[in-house]
């Protein structure tokens, strides 16, 4: 020790905030010697006053007057000072390291270098009184592990795996067997275990470059930091009632697995050292405490195992306690946690794609499968998480390496081949509990679409997602598995209700604008895929956003009238404004047949068959409840998913007629009477036939119902669609007039002749 020279200008603020402190308390705490060490630390003897303590049921007998050493760094107050004491009196309390340093704070970021001295001395006066009152375990301070000594162990252990569950229930001293797998140049995973007597037969691991290494789980919690030599630590091993000669041949065992152990390709070359586990159980106060709370590893000379000598130190090596059991996940709460261990598809693995992908295995996915048919180019490494060795391969390889090396228990596989080949092949499709369609390719939209209501077996929830032109709005559409459509159907019902909503103007014009853009923007030579502008940060923004806002949707409790199509639009900031929230809309399922004749799925939209009552209505009111009627059809027909949306209904335009022998409609008035409604719905809502009712008749078309529709659709020079609504049952018709139930109703498709 040296007196005090040459301090910093932090060491001479925190003596004179010590002293500062000391009139603040009245002299509860004084400063007693000031010296230096070689590490050019200030060392502040503090005397702590403990007889105004109140009295209880104290942890430790406190003196009257406690000394402890304030060792204060060179850069403090950026650094925090540590404090310790002469004796080890209070060696087995909570947060005191090795018998005498006691542990004020958590962590570097617990330290509030505002406060100095003021929040440091506080902090330890409420030790001193929690240890006087008998608090200092009680349940509002937490439970430190067990820490070990830094040494000349190389390498890390990560431990992921949960240990059997009548290991965990059993209270009794026992030892079993970790098996262990290099996963680097100086990092192990233990990916299961062993008991004890699977151990000790021969032992054939599935990996050649795995070892075996026992596990010793004492029976009861040990100090606050684990031994440094090998005697002390076989004595603490021997009063918890381990058994020498058991864990002696499991020492052997491993020793034999360590040095047969063919290392990993890039993993550490043999260590020649057998590793050993140590697990200890939380404190007996400890709500819900594990039996194996906690876990240490060291590594052992092969030589010792036959000669052990007490001063043999024990090498400590760093253990990453990751098991479910034990660990507390940091994403705990949040929408992601429907992800766990979930089946994800990912077409598409660009902008939105790759990230949305991480994140799945980041929640902890179980499965991931990736899917792109592109290639890594130069100019996408501005918004997309590839790199420069990456260029001329395939993204969803490249993808499919980076996250596979996230997660052991992550099971991620990928597929470079065009996305609509693999929505063609249905049982693998449908193996997902979520697909993500970001690939923004309308004809993979199509594919989904078709074949979705192609096939009758259940379907996972389809999450689309996309951004506008300029990365400035994006949108995502989830479709949960009994909803009537995919992302085209709900992209369309979005794109439609903005035609109608100003608030969505701007979703309109950048999804469907009207002219279309003259200008592509092809951002190298030889491009022939027109893009849009964003950056890496739009990108990742949206992309988790978008994810959270189905996340959110999925992990609600269900309802039977909860709606199953679903919307999210989302703005930049720059764009909206600060705070703004997204638009969430919802719509719910269309009524659906099918016109088997040319395999077309005909979907009614329940405004659409409202407006047809509201009509049937007014010609009751005028004419009696016998009287057919009929009108327009509007909506759309998408010839590559092959799906007929009724959209609206109309009454019958100027030149049509209906009447008990059938429906007579002019095309050409029908273009003009929707023309407006094409223009702004931006060709997304036009003329696709009529309706016609049959209050007593069938739901079929008449010879003359026929022969109109197939003039209809040559004059539209596309197919029209007819639907006849009729009375079926014999009260049918009149309790769907009164508002109760729906009718009978029949679709079927026209083609030019």
């Amino acid at each position: 020790m040296k007196e005090t020279t040459g301090l910093t200008h932090g060491q001479w603020q925190a003596q004179r905030e010590l002293q500062d402190v000391g009139r603040l308390t009245e002299g509860g705490v004084k400063v007693a010697r000031l010296r230096s060490n070689e590490h050019d630390e200030l060392l502040i003897d503090l005397l702590v006053d403990c007889i105004g303590t109140e009295p209880g049921c104290p942890a430790v007998e406190l003196e009257p007057w406690e000394k402890v050493t304030v060792s204060v760094p060179p850069d403090y107050p950026l650094h925090p000072p540590s404090v310790s004491t002469e004796h080890r009196r209070f060696a087995r309390l909570p947060h005191v390291v090795w018998g005498t340093n006691i542990c004020l704070y958590l962590s570097p970021n617990d330290w509030d270098p505002g406060r100095g001295m003021f929040g440091f001395t506080q902090r330890l006066l409420t030790w001193f009184r929690h240890v006087a009152d008998g608090t200092i375990t009680g349940p509002d301070l937490p439970w430190d592990p067990p820490i070990t000594a830094a040494s000349r162990a190389d390498g890390l252990l990560v431990v992921h795996t949960d240990l059997p569950s009548h290991l965990e229930h059993d209270e009794a001293p026992w030892v079993a067997m970790a098996v262990v797998e290099p996963t680097g140049p100086i990092r192990f995973e233990v990916r299961h275990w062993l008991t004890a007597s699977e151990s000790l037969e021969v032992v054939e691991l599935a990996d050649e470059s795995a070892f075996l290494a026992p596990l010793v789980a004492l029976p009861e919690p040990v100090d606050f930091s684990y031994p440094t030599d090998l005697g002390e630590l076989l004595e603490a091993m021997w009063q918890q009632g381990i058994d020498y000669e058991l864990f002696w041949r499991l020492l052997v065992v491993a020793r034999d697995t360590t040095l047969a152990m063919r290392p990993a390709a890039g993993a550490v070359t043999n260590p020649g050292l057998p590793l050993v586990l140590l697990g200890s159980p939380a404190p007996r106060h400890v709500i819900g405490g594990s039996r194996v709370a906690h876990l240490a590893a060291w590594l052992i000379d092969v030589v010792g195992i036959e000669y052990p000598s007490e001063d043999d130190p024990v090498n400590w090596m760093k253990a990453y306690d990751q098991r479910p059991r034990v660990t507390t996940r940091r994403d705990r709460s949040r929408p992601s946690g429907w992800l766990m261990g979930k089946q994800v598809l990912v077409l598409g693995c660009g902008g939105l794609g790759a990230p949305i992908a991480e994140f799945c295995a980041r929640a902890g996915a179980g499965r991931i499968g990736l899917v792109d048919s592109g290639l890594v180019h130069p100019g996408i490494l501005v918004r997309q998480p590839y790199y420069p060795d990456d260029i001329g391969a395939p993204k969803a390889k490249v993808l499919f390496g980076r996250l596979s090396g996230l997660s052991p228990d992550i099971d991620v596989w990928y597929e470079a081949i065009d996305a609509i080949e693999l929505v063609a092949h249905v049982p693998g499709v449908l193996a997902a509990d979520l697909i993500v369609d970001a690939t923004a390719s309308p004809s993979v939209a199509a594919a989904l679409e078709k074949a979705r209501w192609s096939v009758s077996d259940p379907w996972p929830p389809i999450l689309s997602v996309m951004v506008g032109h300029w990365c400035e709005l994006a949108a995502a559409t989830l479709a949960l598995p009994h909803a009537s459509g995919a992302g085209a159907d709900i992209l369309r019902c979005l794109a439609v209700t903005a035609s109608e909503n100003e608030l969505l103007s701007d979703l309109l014009d950048d999804f469907h604008p009207d002219p279309p853009r003259a200008e592509v923007f092809q951002p190298e030579p030889g491009c022939s895929d027109p893009t849009y502008v964003g950056s890496a940060a739009d990108l990742a923004s949206f992309a988790g956003h978008l994810l959270n806002e189905a996340l959110i949707v999925l992990d609600a409790d269900p309802h039977p009238a909860a709606p199953s199509r679903w919307a999210t639009v989302l703005r930049s900031p720059t764009e909206a404004g600060p705070g703004a929230a997204p638009q969430r809309l919802s719509w719910p399922n269309d009524l659906i047949t099918r016109d088997l004749d040319h395999d077309y799925e005909i979907r009614l939209d329940l405004e659409a068959l409202a407006a047809i009552r509201s009509e049937v209505l007014r010609m009751t009111d005028e004419r009696g409840p016998a009287v057919e009627t009929g009108g327009l059809l509007l909506g759309q027909i998408d010839h590559a998913s092959r799906v007929v949306w009724v959209s609206e209904a109309q009454g019958l335009p100027l030149g049509s007629e209906a009447s008990a022998e059938g429906l007579t409609i002019d095309p050409a008035h029908a273009r003009s009477a929707v023309k407006d409604r094409l223009v702004g719905s931006r060709r997304l809502v036009g003329f696709v036939g009529a309706w016609h009712t049959h209050p007593r008749g069938p739901a079929g078309p008449s010879v003359v119902d026929q022969s109109a529709m197939e003039q209809m659709a040559t004059g539209n020079l596309s197919a029209a669609l007819l639907m006849i609504v009729s009375g079926g049952a014999s009260n049918q018709w009149q309790e769907w007039i009164a508002g109760r139930g729906l009718p009978t109703w029949y679709a079927r498709l026209y083609f030019p002749q």
